[in-house]
């Protein structure tokens, strides 16, 4: 039998690990990727207790569940933003994170995606799937001025139509818990005047006034503006915390 020699060798035990690097990769095998952590509440005003918690994101993805209060934490390897969605029973609730901190699913979280979905020219189904593939809508969403912007023109919206004016526009990443004071109360207030329904989706015409306002701000990310959405009282900002 002949024996294969040094040189030949080597060049199979390479070409071996070459195959079994890309067949990791192609398996979602994370390599590269740094493990971070995504953490918030899903709430509709009372919590989501025990909903399921799924993340998709531009490189990766994660899911966990809620605890009895709604607050959940999912540490994996991603590369973000990344789209959230919590499920209940018949509640299903949208929001996305830029990155590792602490994002909430809330109807003002999917009231948001309304508003960016009109800013950005798409649907919100659109904007959600394409949160993981769509270099515009990743731009957009990981642009920390774009979107306190865009949670200043909801809190606009809210008080004009129903009146009620948020505790704290940060509502994207304000931490916060179910019963107390604060982000939930707003929930609850929100609720009372018919502004969200008790499956924790915003009102036909909340949502369609979020889309009108988006589109009329236009799309400032596509020029790499920072976004000129229209500002009201309470507190800005959207980094994760």
């Amino acid at each position: 039998m002949k024996l294969l020699n040094t040189a030949s060798l080597r060049s199979l035990q390479l070409g071996s690990v070459a195959l079994a690097t890309s067949a990791l990769m192609a398996c979602g095998g994370g390599g590269g990727l740094a493990t971070g952590t995504v953490s918030g509440t899903a709430a509709v005003g009372a919590a989501l207790a025990n909903a399921s918690i799924q993340l998709t994101c531009k490189n990766g993805s994660g899911s966990t569940t809620a605890n009895a209060n709604g607050a959940y934490t999912a540490s994996f390897k991603f590369d973000g933003p990344c789209s959230i969605t919590a499920t209940n029973g018949s509640i299903t609730i949208n929001s996305f994170a830029s990155g590792s901190g602490t994002f909430n699913v809330t109807p003002l979280t999917q009231l948001l995606l309304s508003y960016l979905a009109g800013e950005l020219g798409t649907t919100v189904d659109g904007l959600i799937a394409g949160i993981a593939t769509n270099a515009t809508y990743q731009n957009a969403v990981t642009n920390s001025t774009l979107i306190a912007n865009a949670e200043n023109g909801v809190a606009k919206l809210l008080q004009s139509m129903y009146g009620v004016t948020l505790s704290t526009n940060a509502f994207l990443t304000t931490s916060f818990t179910p019963g107390q004071p604060g982000a939930d109360a707003d929930l609850d207030a929100l609720l009372a005047a018919g502004a969200i329904g008790s499956n924790g989706q915003p009102s036909t015409a909340l949502v369609n006034a979020a889309i009108a306002a988006g589109a009329a701000v236009g799309n400032p990310s596509s020029s790499g503006s920072s976004g000129t959405g229209a500002a009201t009282g309470g507190t800005g900002g959207t980094s994760g915390t």
